[in-house]
């Protein structure tokens, strides 16, 4: 399989902060004190699980750590619920070596390399689900499906495990801007000022002291990365969803083609308007 699916990069990638934040929530002198994510999807969700589980830890020195998820939307992880063809294929087969995974990605192979080998593994993530009681299976092109068959499992698992430690999860909360603001004088201590706008309260601000981005292709994120002086390499497209409105009835077309994977094709589509 040479295309691994970028659902299995979220959750890896996402993973391997998790030691970070350990480190730094248990330093005496960290500014860590609230931690706002940026996006409601697989990787910002995982994401607050991991730092509400560092954060559960810091409690026990005496440290509160609040995690915030800020998401657009009403509904969280709305992605990983069509993903698979509804089933969610969470992993590829975690049997194969590392090397042989990361040659299914055709970029970002070196920087997930460090990932996947001091942080966490594809076969972490699986002792992740396991532990949270999501079995997962191997099919035969390798792609690992809960045994549920349903996308329904991860999601729940995921939200469960960031609820479980005190994630405050915020949906209808839309950034509209993050600022580096700056406190006592000309002393920074790299707290954030993120401006949103909410479907209850109208336009609020909130105040973090770490802010982590997972807002997926959406250009939001890139515009938040650059404000805040990052350089951005250019971006091209890997994996899109095709949304066919039409002929998708049984007997026409697109019926029962949701979730099909196919090697090396073109598709040709003629559409009469």
């Amino acid at each position: 399989m040479k295309m691994l699916k970028i659902f299995t990069i979220i959750f890896v990638a996402s993973s391997s902060s998790l030691k970070w934040y350990q480190v730094q929530c248990l330093s005496q002198q960290s500014q860590i004190r609230r931690i706002g994510i940026i996006g409601g999807g697989a990787s910002g969700m995982f994401s607050a699980a991991a730092a509400a589980a560092a954060a559960a830890s810091a409690r026990d020195h005496n440290l509160n750590i609040e995690v915030h998820v800020l998401e657009s939307s009403q509904k969280l992880m709305s992605k990983v619920e069509i993903s698979g063809g509804g089933r969610c294929n969470a992993l590829h087969d975690t049997t194969k070596s590392v090397p042989e995974i990361l040659n299914g990605y055709p970029r970002g192979k070196k920087e997930l390399n460090g990932i996947f080998s001091k942080y966490f593994s594809p076969k972490d993530a699986e002792k992740w689900f396991n532990d949270r009681g999501v079995r997962l299976k191997t099919e035969s092109d390798g792609r690992m499906f809960p045994v549920t068959d349903s996308s329904k499992t991860i999601i729940d698992c995921i939200t469960e495990s960031a609820r479980k430690n005190n994630v405050q999860i915020l949906p209808n909360h839309k950034v509209i801007s993050v600022q580096m603001c700056c406190e006592h004088g000309d002393s920074c201590v790299d707290r954030f000022l993120v401006s949103l706008l909410t479907k209850d309260k109208g336009e609020i601000q909130e105040y973090y002291n770490c802010i982590i981005l997972a807002t997926g292709s959406s250009p939001k994120g890139y515009e938040i990365a650059s404000s805040l002086g990052h350089t951005l390499i250019p971006t091209a497209p890997s994996l899109f969803t095709f949304n066919a409105k039409n002929q998708n009835k049984e007997g026409q077309i697109f019926y029962n083609l949701a979730g099909l994977s196919v090697k090396s094709v073109i598709v040709s589509l003629k559409i009469k308007v």
